[in-house]
């Protein structure tokens, strides 16, 4: 379901280019990325859940270029997928050279600590794991993580698909956001999570966010799953609030 509503929320609207793609190549796998907004404003780099660019993603950053961000989308699902043969996955390590790569792509020439790190569901993992590097932290303002679970993948297969039904974790090499969250700081963390999320209960994510550091914040949204449904309205106040809030520690 688009978040058509919720945008309005995030007025004053700016004028956006359509939604459109890019080739991009990280260590000679190409990637395909999804474009949203208009040149010249603030620019926010969005890793989409593994089930590829749907659902949440694209909608998110529907509103953040409503509010006027250069979105450049990640779908984590294809990139993860792009890396995994046979037995070889990503390793840990490969994810912050990674998106450094990709926020020098999307951002050239910007001033330090100026764009916004976005993840949803195993991106939010993948967006965690990278903040951690210094490379990526001299590059954000912050993060802002919707739906997060402690357990990310560092692989993709199509067998993986199973944990749509049994919401468990797929059979890759995993990494622990839990584990790595306290590096991030002192950039500021921003979570949004719903109250009935049924692959990252609230429990998971209030004990992932015990382990960053100062500044973090966790807005506990009502919703009826992991895609924050039947609150569409509630996330994009939300997510407009985190904004606001990650730009205020800046000050």
């Amino acid at each position: 379901m688009r978040l058509a509503a919720a945008a309005a929320l995030l007025l004053p609207l700016a004028t956006a280019a359509s939604p459109r793609t890019e080739s991009f190549t990280l260590r000679g796998q190409r990637q395909t990325l999804h474009v949203y907004g208009a040149p010249g404003g603030p620019v926010a780099v969005l890793a989409s859940g593994d089930g590829g660019w749907t659902h949440l993603a694209p909608d998110v950053a529907d509103l953040l270029a409503g509010k006027g961000w250069l979105v450049v989308g990640l779908d984590s699902k294809a990139y993860l997928s792009s890396f995994t043969s046979g037995a070889a996955t990503l390793r840990a390590e490969d994810v912050p050279r990674d998106f450094a790569a990709l926020l020098d792509y999307a951002a050239p020439g910007a001033a330090a600590r100026a764009t916004l790190l976005v993840g949803v569901s195993e991106g939010a993992g993948l967006a965690v794991l990278a903040a951690g590097d210094d490379a990526v932290k001299a590059r954000i303002s912050g993060v802002i993580v919707l739906g997060l679970p402690d357990k990310n993948e560092l692989g993709w297969r199509f067998r993986d698909s199973m944990i749509y039904v049994t919401k468990g974790v797929p059979k890759e090499p995993l990494f622990s956001a839990a584990d790595v969250m306290a590096k991030v700081a002192p950039v500021p963390v921003a979570a949004l999570h719903s109250t009935r999320d049924e692959f990252a209960p609230v429990d998971e994510i209030k004990r992932v966010m015990d382990r960053a550091r100062e500044p973090k914040r966790l807005w506990l949204i009502d919703a009826e799953n992991h895609r924050f449904g039947g609150a569409e309205a509630e996330l994009g106040r939300k997510l407009a609030e985190a904004i606001d809030w990650i730009g205020a520690q800046r000050r």
